[in-house]
Order: structure tokens, then C-alpha cells, then sequence
């Protein structure tokens, strides 16, 4: 997961803990880029935000899915509908959204 915003991040974090996922969680794009590589095993799912100083959602899903394709990617945004994703298995989840919303959204890209 790649927050920029310290206090989404940890709400995020604590969300996806305790609904049982392991979680790799990174403050920009470039952290999450350097945690994917150096990460072993599958990474099952990309969260992200798509504006973040730096490194951008989409530079990171872009890089993720030409090195780990199986990865599917669900990318957040605050900004207007014009922001849009490539298509499965990319999807976008407007914020502000709920934890409920969000959890939903996972098991729909895993699915």
C-alpha cells in the first residue's frame, strides 16, 4: 500500500490488518517501488494513491505490473472523474470512501 498522507496510511494500515491481509505499507511511490523489488513473495494487490509527490500511483502500478503482471492494482483518488485507470486489472476506488467501500473494492479486484 503507497499513502502519501501519514494519517490515511495508518487508517488504511489498521483497516487491512485487522481484515486479515499482510501488508507492505509504503509513505511514497519510490518506497513502494524499492519494498516490491526487494519483497520475495506474491504481491497480490497494489493500493495506492495515484497523487503522491515523487513517484506517482500510476508510475508504481505501471512498474509493478510490467515486473509482477499477476499483481492486480486498485488505485485511490480524490481528484475529479477525469482521473482514470487503464482497465482490469486496474481499478479505482473514489475517495472519501468508507472502510466498508474499500474492503469491497479489494475482493472485487481479487476476485
Amino acid at each position: 500500500m503507497a499513502e502519501d498522507e501519514h494519517a490515511l496510511r495508518t487508517f488504511l494500515h489498521a483497516i487491512l490488518l485487522e481484515s486479515g491481509y499482510r501488508v507492505i505499507v509504503a509513505a511514497d511511490g519510490a518506497e513502494a517501488l524499492a519494498k516490491a523489488k526487494a519483497h520475495q513473495e506474491a504481491i497480490h494487490l497494489l493500493l495506492s494513491d495515484i497523487e503522491m509527490p515523487g513517484t506517482t500511483g500510476i508510475e508504481v502500478a505501471r512498474q509493478l505490473a510490467r515486473d509482477r503482471p499477476e499483481t492486480r492494482i486498485l488505485l485511490m483518488s480524490g481528484h475529479p472523474p477525469a482521473t482514470t485507470v487503464p482497465g482490469p486489472p486496474w481499478s479505482l476506488l473514489r475517495k472519501p470512501f468508507t472502510a466498508e467501500a474499500l474492503l469491497a473494492q479489494i475482493r472485487s479486484a481479487l476476485a
